[in-house]
């Protein structure tokens, strides 16, 4: 990472960043506290829920990576830290991905004991690989210098991170206004709540290559 100080900020992001850019920044980070707010809440109660009070260690471990990438991820792409605060911005950076792994390996064990059976755990599994592998691909990037690169992969990785969220706003839809059942709900959640997310992230990496 010390390769990073070589680079013009200009390299990372460009220094003109259009309203509506900043009001999704703005709405990310919002809705990412908000959700660490809320997952707080596990840490103070035991979960209603028998299935999550039976797995609650790894659901609390779980919830604190997920916790601390949400709150770390969205200042990783602020160019006003990097160009001001570089260092701040490697140390949150290294935070960040340790945040990941702690919440992917804790995630892909609650996957396996998922309700629903294997469609819920096949998409929660599937995520927890990814997020993990997209991270460390991240890292590698940036040990190496292709900043490029780790930026585009930490693109990737923070979409599966938003997972937290989109599975926040999908399912309360679902269930009280399109009343699905719960079975329905979270099947279609645990494959919705970060496919759309990888999607959009490589619309907007191919974008910016184009």
């Amino acid at each position: 990472m010390a390769q990073l100080a070589s680079y013009p900020p200009s390299s990372v992001l460009p220094v003109r960043r259009s309203r509506l850019t900043t009001a999704l920044w703005w709405i990310m980070l919002v809705l990412s506290a908000g959700v660490v707010v809320y997952a707080s809440s596990y840490f103070l109660l035991l979960p209603h829920d028998r299935h999550f009070a039976r797995y609650i260690v790894p659901l609390r471990l779980h919830i604190a990576g997920g916790m601390g990438a949400l709150l770390a991820g969205p200042w990783q792409f602020s160019h006003w830290l990097r160009s001001r605060a570089l260092n701040l911005h490697r140390w949150l950076g290294r935070f960040y991905l340790l945040a990941v792994m702690l919440g992917s390996f804790a995630g892909f064990a609650m996957a396996v004991v998922s309700k629903e059976g294997i469609a819920t755990h096949l998409g929660f599994g599937i995520l927890a690989v990814l997020w993990f592998f997209t991270g460390l691909e991240a890292y590698r990037k940036i040990r190496a210098g292709n900043i490029v690169a780790h930026r585009q992969w930490m693109i990737r990785n923070f979409a599966l991170t938003l997972a937290a969220v989109t599975l926040r706003v999908y399912m309360p839809i679902m269930l009280a206004v399109l009343h699905w059942p719960f079975r329905l709900t979270f099947i279609t959640a645990s494959w919705l709540c970060w496919v759309p997310n990888a999607l959009i992230a490589e619309w907007m990496i191919r974008r910016q290559r184009s």
